[in-house]
This record gives C-alpha cells, sequence and structure tokens, in this order.
C-alpha cells in the first residue's frame, strides 16, 4: 500500500453494516406502517368520528336555538373532552353560514376548509397562511351528520383531522409501533452474527497460519488483501514470514560456505604439511642414502612448501579481516594510473621470465581516485599473479586503465585481459570465491601454480567493495578472460 493511499478501517466497515441495517429496518417498518398500521388507525378513526359525529349532532340538536358561537363552542369542547380530548377537530356548521369549533379559536380555518373542495382521496389542502402553520396546510373530514330540529336541517356537524396532527408524517409514535421493537432487533443480531462470523473466519486464517509459521514452515501466507486493519496485520505478517525465510535461507548458505571453507581450508592446509611431513621423514630415515646435492633438494622443498603455508595462512587471516572490517583503509588522494604502471614495470621482469607478455596501455594520464594506496596496489598484485600462474606460455597479457562516464569522469575502469583458456560463462560468478578453480583452470595449472593459495581473486574482490566500487569477470572471445575492476573518480 502507497504512503499516500487513503486506508481502509475495520470500524467504517461495521458502521456501514449496522447503518444499511437500520436503513432496511426502517424502511420496512415504514412500509409496514403505510401498508397495515396507517390503514388500520384511519378506519378505527373514521369510526371514532362517526360516533363522535352523531353524538355532537345530537347535543346541538337538543340545545337551544338561540345560542350563539361561543356557546355552540363550548359545548363542542365539552363534547371532546368527553371523548377523551382526542386531536380531531369537531366542527357546527349553521345553515346560515355561522361556524362554532374545538378548538376554539378556528372558526374561519375551518369555514375555509369546509369551502375548499377536496382531493380524490379525501384531502384538502389551504394554501396561504392558516394561522397556525405555513402552507400548505392539509385537513381530512372524517365524518359528517346533519343537524336537524322539528324535521328540517338546522347545520352540519364535522369531524376534521389535520393530517399530521402532533407532527407523526410516519405514525411512529403510537402504541402499535412497539411491535417493530423485534424487527429492529432480528435485524441488528442477524448482522452482527454476519459480522462476527466474517471477523472469525478471517482471525482462523491468522491462528492457522501462525501455527504452520511456529512449526517451521515459511511458507505459509495468509492472503488477506483486504485494507482495513485485520488486513495490514496480515500483509505484515506475510511480509515478516517473507523476511524470516529469506534469512533462513542466507543462514543456511552461510552455513554451507561455512564447512565448505572448513573443507577447503583443511584440503589446502594439508597438501603442504603433508609434503613436508613426507620430506622430513625421508631425511630423518637412516636406511635412506642420500647424497649432499639430495639432501639440499628436501630441505628447499620444505622451505618452499614451509613459504605456501605461510603465505596461504597470511592470505586466510587478511581475507578474514576485510570481511569483518577489522582492517582500515588508509584513503588518500592517489594517481591511480601511476601506481598501475609502477605495479606493471615491477612485474615485467618475472612475465618475460615466465615466457609471457605484459603490455601496459598509457590510455589516460592520470586517474585520481581516493584509496588506500597499498591495498590498490595488492589488487593489481594478486591479479597479476593470477595472470603469471594460469596464463600458459607464450600468452598475451594487457592492462588498461580508462575513465568512464558521460561528459565528466565519474569513474575508472581497469581492465586485465589474457589470451589463456579461459573460463566456462556458468562458471563465472565462482571465480571470486574462495579456493575456486575452474576447471580449464585446473586442467592449465602447471607448476607456477604451486605459490597460489586460491585466495586472491577473493581478496581482490572484498579490497574494491570497500572502495565503493566493483569487480567482474567476462569470458574473452575467441579464447581468454577479462577482469573489470571499477573506482569512482576522486570529487573536485
Amino acid at each position: 500500500m502507497t504512503p499516500g493511499a487513503r486506508k481502509r478501517s475495520l470500524v467504517w466497515t461495521v458502521a456501514a453494516v449496522f447503518l444499511l441495517t437500520a436503513a432496511l429496518g426502517t424502511l420496512l417498518q415504514w412500509l409496514v406502517a403505510m401498508t397495515v398500521i396507517q390503514p388500520m388507525e384511519a378506519r378505527e378513526a373514521r369510526s371514532r368520528a362517526e360516533l363522535v359525529a352523531v353524538s355532537t349532532a345530537s347535543d346541538v340538536s337538543s340545545a337551544n336555538d338561540s345560542l350563539g358561537v361561543a356557546d355552540v363552542d363550548s359545548l363542542l369542547t365539552k363534547r371532546r373532552a368527553a371523548m377523551g380530548g382526542r386531536p380531531d377537530w369537531i366542527a357546527f356548521r349553521r345553515s346560515d353560514g355561522m361556524v362554532a369549533s374545538d378548538p376554539p379559536g378556528r372558526s374561519d380555518l375551518i369555514a375555509r376548509v369546509l369551502q375548499t373542495p377536496a382531493s380524490p382521496r379525501g384531502v384538502i389542502e389551504v394554501q396561504g397562511r392558516t394561522g397556525f402553520a405555513r402552507s400548505p396546510t392539509r385537513f381530512e373530514i372524517l365524518a359528517k351528520r346533519p343537524v336537524q330540529r322539528g324535521g328540517r336541517v338546522v347545520g352540519e356537524v364535522f369531524v376534521i383531522r389535520p393530517s399530521f396532527p402532533r407532527g407523526r408524517p410516519w405514525g411512529f409514535d403510537s402504541p402499535t409501533s412497539l411491535l417493530f421493537l423485534p424487527i429492529s432487533v432480528i435485524a441488528s443480531a442477524i448482522s452482527g452474527l454476519v459480522i462476527v462470523r466474517l471477523l472469525s473466519r478471517r482471525l482462523r486464517s491468522i491462528e492457522k497460519f501462525a501455527a504452520l509459521v511456529a512449526e517451521g514452515d515459511l511458507s505459509a501466507r495468509i492472503g488477506d488483501s483486504s485494507g482495513d486493519e485485520i488486513g495490514r496485520i496480515a500483509t505484515r505478517l506475510d511480509r515478516m514470514t517473507e523476511r524470516l525465510a529469506e534469512a533462513r535461507a542466507q543462514l543456511e548458505e552461510n552455513e554451507r560456505q561455512r564447512r565448505r571453507l572448513f573443507a577447503d581450508i583443511t584440503h589446502e592446509l594439508a597438501t603442504p604439511l603433508t609434503s613436508i611431513r613426507g620430506t622430513a621423514e625421508t631425511m630423518l630415515n637412516p636406511e635412506v642414502s642420500l647424497s649432499e646435492q639430495e639432501r639440499t633438494g628436501y630441505v628447499r622443498g620444505v622451505l618452499e612448501e614451509a613459504r605456501r603455508l605461510d603465505r596461504l595462512t597470511r592470505d586466510l587471516f587478511d581475507l578474514a579481516r576485510l570481511e569483518a572490517g577489522a582492517s582500515p583503509l588508509h584513503l588518500e588522494a592517489l594517481d591511480w594510473a601511476a601506481l598501475c604502471r609502477n605495479t606493471s614495470d615491477r612485474f615485467a621482469p618475472r612475465f618475460r621470465a615466465a615466457g609471457l607478455t605484459l603490455k601496459w596501455r598509457d590510455s589516460v594520464d592520470r586517474a585520481r581516485v581516493v584509496a588506500d594506496g597499498h591495498r590498490l596496489e595488492q589488487v593489481l598484485e594478486n591479479l597479476l599473479g593470477n595472470e603469471l600462474r594460469y596464463v600458459p606460455e607464450g600468452g598475451t597479457v594487457d592492462l588498461e586503465l580508462v575513465p568512464v562516464g558521460d561528459g565528466a569522469v565519474v569513474r575508472f575502469r581497469l581492465s586485465v585481459t589474457d589470451d589463456g583458456l579461459g573460463v566456462s560463462p556458468e562458471n563465472l560468478p565462482h571465480v571470486f570465491e574462495r579456493f575456486y578453480r575452474a576447471p580449464r583452470a585446473a586442467e592449465q595449472a602447471g607448476p607456477r601454480d604451486e605459490n597460489g593459495s586460491g585466495l586472491g581473486l577473493a581478496i581482490v574482490r572484498e579490497i574494491v567493495e570497500r572502495h565503493g566500487g566493483t569487480v567482474r569477470a567476462e569470458t574473452r572471445a575467441p579464447r581468454g578472460l577479462t577482469i573489470i575492476v571499477e573506482l569512482p573518480a576522486a570529487g573536485p
């Protein structure tokens, strides 16, 4: 996940589920209320209104003919109170147009309601200011009864209900709305169960993953790619396991190399020791008669093997110190080209004595680098010594230093190229390993190889990498090998 990406949260997922449940529950409640409860309440209200209208018409019919508006309002108020104070309005409209109502003071509004034609659904909308609410205001006539005296109609009684009498647009404040409590509880329980099952399934996968890792199976993965908290934990656990697997593989590889190194060291040390012991036993055997010349030759052989053993020990110690970083570099600005020329001049007589040709190509006058001069000289000595041991007589070794980079010089490249048997491509990655010998090199090795320790190129790699450079080997067509060393150029 990129740093700028918005992280998902399990909290929002749970909240969205509960909000969806609440919305569905509300919708279900509204549908039931609109299709079942409200029609039932409407029928009940009309039946009650019919009773109220009949009773009120009887009261007004038996009242004195000279009652005024205030008297009729009082009569309607008593009747409404006797019916339990229902929210419906009761109105009486006399034949001469006089209107009385309960609640009192609504005569003008009720007159307007009675003059307004109703819609097909029986709803009357009164436009404009009604005295108690902004327009439009909706009313419904629930019941209507004529008032008769002496066989003639003197007026009419109406039971009127505002469509939303106490702000009940959905009818939820009635006692019947309590029926929806089980629906809400069941919906919440189902949503909670679904969430718990989903979470428990994901947590069980993490538990199974932990058990596999505890048993040593570092190939196990959770594979939860969701972006919430559990998904992020799963992703980090997968990454942790990948790094543990890489670390274990590296440890196994280090252990394999350590065992191989011990085996190589044992073999390399055993060879000169065996030769020294055999020569000493021969010289000390009284049954073997040796001339003075033979004895001198044996002593020289012992001395040569001792020198070889000493060189091997010193190279092993030097390589160990380089790998551990215990051998500090004494860095200074120096001319790598001059160092290469001087080293080439020193090795030229040895190459001529071995029947080889060493060529130094002056491709650059100066090559300023910041390095340890003694270590860079050791690099070149090991490379040229390797050529002396493995290039057959009559061969040629080219030594060249060139600048590399676009525009300003950013690094210098030293190439040591020979026309020997070379190394096959599959063996190139191993030429810088300790005690490694390519098959062709082993076949070509002659008497000159006896002075080698098998650690020269490994030491070269450690020195170059500690200077921030690189070293690699390349095959040369049609035959031969090229060792390339690159070091960064010194700054201004």
